[in-house]
């Protein structure tokens, strides 16, 4: 137990902030316009535990991921995994007029909300979790690592069960949040912060959920679909061969560092 202090440590604090962020969302009453009061619930809630966790990581070591220096070549791997976040938006539908923003008046607060999602689920998940993961299967495989934090990631969407989601349409959730997971895990450990899967996470959001919060119609028309598919297949193929380049690497690296380690020990 003493060994894995620091894990069960981690674990414990972000089943809190979960815990926290589904109470506070559901409790607390700011206005009695239910789009404005869900956004701002959503935002505080969100931002409060963002700011909890951020001293919790820190202290645990995680402090690296807070860094906001991020190399040229590494924004420039991240290009694919942009297309995919805007392929999310709907302007197919928009500029056909089967879906139109209605609630303009509060679109800075829908952006506040979207960057503060990206903020707690990228700190949570990629800036802890997938470290966490990392640590505990580095003798293994990286890509066993994302699978575990990715898995986690899409597990943590039942939640919108509570708020009153359908069955069918929470598990399709949960499945693209997966995938959604994994390709923003090879973001974090391309450019070794969050930042970078924060913007991406926001701006995949916002075109996702603009429809469904500020306005009516259908959105997800033929040519989302091509786009999402489309952009999704090589983001898919992009994101699998840097994970599997990363493992073969670790795998040739591993001997040379048990050599090291045992060399150390007998000095």
């Amino acid at each position: 137990m003493k060994k894995y202090r620091r894990e069960i440590l981690l674990i414990a604090l972000c089943a809190l902030a979960c815990v926290l962020l589904v109470l506070f969302e559901y409790v607390f009453t700011f206005s009695q316009d239910a789009a404005t009061n869900g956004l701002i619930k959503e935002t505080l809630s969100r931002l409060l535990v963002f700011a909890a966790l951020v001293p919790a990581a820190v202290l645990c070591g995680y402090k690296r991921v807070l860094s906001p220096r991020v190399k040229g070549c590494a924004l420039l791997w991240c290009l694919p995994c942009l297309f995919v976040a805007l392929a999310n938006f709907p302007f197919s539908a928009l500029i056909t007029g089967e879906a139109r923003v209605e609630r303009f008046e509060l679109l800075w607060l829908f952006t506040l909300d979207c960057i503060a999602i990206g903020l707690l689920e990228e700190l949570l998940f990629r800036g802890i979790l997938q470290p966490l993961f990392l640590d505990l299967l580095r003798k293994k495989s990286v890509i066993l690592a994302v699978i575990a934090c990715s898995a986690a990631f899409g597990a943590w969407h039942f939640v919108n069960l509570l708020g009153g989601a359908g069955i069918g349409v929470t598990l399709m959730q949960v499945g693209y949040s997966f995938l959604i997971g994994a390709m923003l895990s090879a973001v974090y450990l391309r450019t070794g912060n969050i930042w970078t899967g924060v913007f991406l996470h926001a701006v995949f959001d916002f075109g996702g959920l603009l429809v469904e919060r500020l306005g009516t119609g259908a959105f997800q028309d033929t040519v989302f679909w091509v786009l999402t598919a489309v952009f999704g297949a090589l983001c898919f193929a992009h994101v699998l061969f840097y994970l599997i380049k990363l493992d073969k690497k670790k795998k040739e690296n591993g001997p040379r560092e048990e050599e090291r380690d045992s060399s150390a020990g007998s000095e």
